[in-house]
């Protein structure tokens, strides 16, 4: 198995997201560098700590499926970080971006109450890890399954290899839970409420064995069952995170971080070709949370919990 690309784009999310949560401080806290940010998200000029990165010859940007203008928009959330300085000099609040309290925590946020890590984050994990894995899924059956190339196994052995990477889990799980990056950590999160783990990963191994055995309908079972399993799990997490959110309706920090995490869930569907959420629900969805999360209300939040979990078959009882 190689899936060294998706590891890579992985370890550059963990770069980005580390150096944007040196700001969330209760205390005054360097300015960050907008710039700097877009060049790792395009990987140029050397701004990741791990050399390997760097010099690794990929990128996430051309990575981001584009049909949405994602590109564009996570290069202006980037940029948009760099504006945030410290929380005596740039504190946020409804209209006004910076840094928002609650406590011990704090979150850089636009003047909507966006936190911008979780917009990127997710924005990434949607629009380049989901999007990828989703597209090998969908198109699984077009990569060539004959000829080996050395140390990847056949053309369709390493497209499904790369799909795996992208999930962020170790080739243990979920025995083994230790380094879960991203959509494999929330996956873990949700496996309690929906049994996720075995699933999932049951799933891809069954797939990869029936792809080196030729057996096509096994494998073609297997992926389906990978990606209603992926999506469900954006859909478990989102609940969880409006259900916080109402939790801490009154508190501007917990309810806008809260919040930003499910968008970025509920944006993240999108990416899916084979998603059986439709785009109509995707934005009755964003609807319910609105452009300006100070002015959302407990009974949108209720709607959104309630929608979500009727397309999904999910209890959000146990969520």
């Amino acid at each position: 198995m190689d899936y060294t690309t998706s590891v890579q784009r992985i370890a550059m999310l963990t770069e980005i997201t580390n150096y944007i949560k040196t700001a969330h401080t209760t205390t005054a806290s360097p300015a960050l560098s907008g710039t700097q940010l877009q060049n790792m998200y395009a990987n140029i000029n050397n701004q990741f700590s791990d050399p390997i990165l760097n010099a690794s010859g990929i990128q996430l940007k051309n990575k981001t499926d584009n049909t949405y203008n994602l590109q564009a928009d996570l290069d202006a959330a980037l940029l948009n970080v760099g504006s945030i300085t410290t929380p005596t000099t740039s504190v946020g609040s409804n209209g006004v971006a910076g840094k928002v309290i609650s406590g011990t925590r704090a979150y850089i946020m636009d003047a909507n109450g966006f936190e911008h890590k979780e917009i990127i984050e997710k924005g990434i994990m949607g629009g380049v890890f989901y999007y990828q894995a989703m597209t090998i899924m969908k198109n699984i059956s077009a990569y060539d399954n004959t000829t080996i190339i050395p140390g990847q196994g056949t053309a369709q052995e390493h497209a499904w290899d790369e799909a795996f990477g992208y999930f962020g889990v170790p080739t243990g799980f979920p025995t083994n839970t230790v380094g879960l990056k991203n959509w494999g950590s929330y996956c873990n999160s949700a496996n309690s409420a929906i049994g996720s783990n075995t699933t999932i990963m049951n799933a891809f191994l069954k797939g990869r064995a029936a792809i080196s055995n030729k057996d096509n309908t096994s494998r073609d079972q297997a992926r389906d069952v990978v990606v209603a399993t992926w999506e469900k799990i954006g859909a478990a997490r989102l609940i969880t995170y409006v259900k916080a959110a109402k939790l801490n309706i009154t508190d501007d920090a917990l309810r806008n971080h809260n919040l930003s995490e499910a968008v970025g869930f509920i944006r993240g569907f999108k990416y899916n070709p084979s998603k059986t959420i439709s785009d109509a629900q995707i934005n009755q969805l964003l609807g319910y949370i609105g452009t300006n999360l100070y002015t959302v209300t407990g009974t949108n939040l209720d709607n959104a919990i309630n929608l979500t979990a009727s397309i999904f078959t999910l209890d959000p009882n146990t969520l």
